[in-house]
């Protein structure tokens, strides 16, 4: 199933509802496919869910400039290869804090359902 986010103040976009129950409960609104966030429970929903994103970072195994060097190498090696990356949370978020930001500028909102 996937989820669709809007808000007057940004483009509306869908993500899948594994990945959107994962930020929606980490801003604290976890457990419901559909709801919204406006007033200062922006701000909240925003330092929660930017908080959750740095511990996330934090777990993450740091990379070593050796392990960036053979990474360098090996895509040389397989430029034409057609192995997809890992896309980490914190950039599947992106979208979804811009939006949040954006609504909490302008004293807007953020919603989201099914779609």
């Amino acid at each position: 199933m996937l989820i669709k986010f809007y808000s007057e103040e940004s483009a509306e976009f869908v993500m899948l509802d594994s990945t959107a129950d994962q930020l929606l409960t980490m801003m604290g609104h976890g457990g419901s496919t559909e709801g919204s966030v406006s007033g200062e429970a922006l701000a909240s929903a925003m330092d929660r869910l930017t908080s959750a994103m740095a511990r996330e970072q934090d777990k993450s195994p740091a990379s070593t400039k050796a392990d960036e060097n053979q990474a360098d190498d090996e895509w040389d090696e397989d430029e034409d290869s057609d192995s997809a990356e890992e896309v980490t949370l914190s950039a599947r978020a992106a979208p979804l804090m811009t939006m949040l930001r954006r609504a909490r500028d302008s004293d807007g909102y953020v919603m989201w359902r099914p779609d």
